[in-house]
């Protein structure tokens, strides 16, 4: 778990880059007040609406909660489209079809979602994986680095990888941020 949590930092402080590249915001990391802001919110037949949602935690992810265990994950998603072994952590990734759900020791370590899914569902409100979506529904990122932004919410942390020579969004991962 603890490999796992320094793979996803490396982007944040890596070698490669120089130390300005990663910028806590300080003035956001000690903000108290509440986030609500607009996300949309898709429905089955097609329409959407943009519905204030409070963004002052991050507690579910694609409907997947950091404290929920193996066997919630699979009350919840059922049957994953494949369980593969990750190599370095000797965790267990859960792939389905709008996530992949990282559970070691019985409980779910992260929350990764593909740009490809188009969309993600952060404490039940859908928001489109574009940039400019992302940023206006949670607001400035607390941390900026070559590939991605993070937002931390209370305990837990959202962080959108991006192509760092196109920018393009390459995928989403939700974790705990006080892992060591």
């Amino acid at each position: 778990m603890m490999l796992k949590i320094l793979a996803l930092l490396i982007g944040m402080i890596s070698p490669l880059s120089s130390m300005s590249a990663v910028q806590p915001d300080t003035a956001n990391l000690l903000a108290a007040e509440p986030t609500v802001r607009q996300a949309v919110v898709h429905y089955a037949e097609g329409r959407t609406l943009r519905s204030q949602v409070s963004m002052n935690k991050f507690e579910t992810v694609n409907g997947i909660s950091l404290s929920d265990t193996k066997k919630e994950v699979l009350a919840k998603k059922g049957k994953p489209l494949q369980v593969s072994q990750d190599r370095l952590t000797g965790c267990y990734e859960y792939h389905y079809k709008d996530a992949v759900v990282g559970i070691c020791d019985d409980a779910v370590d992260y929350v990764h979602i593909t740009a490809a899914a188009g969309k993600m569902q952060v404490n039940g409100a859908w928001i489109d994986l574009k940039a400019s979506e992302i940023e206006h529904t949670f607001g400035k990122p607390q941390f900026v680095a070559e590939d991605g932004n993070v937002f931390i919410r209370g305990f837990h942390a959202i962080k959108v990888y991006s192509n760092p020579d196109t920018g393009a969004l390459q995928g989403v991962d939700f974790f705990d941020s006080t892992t060591e």
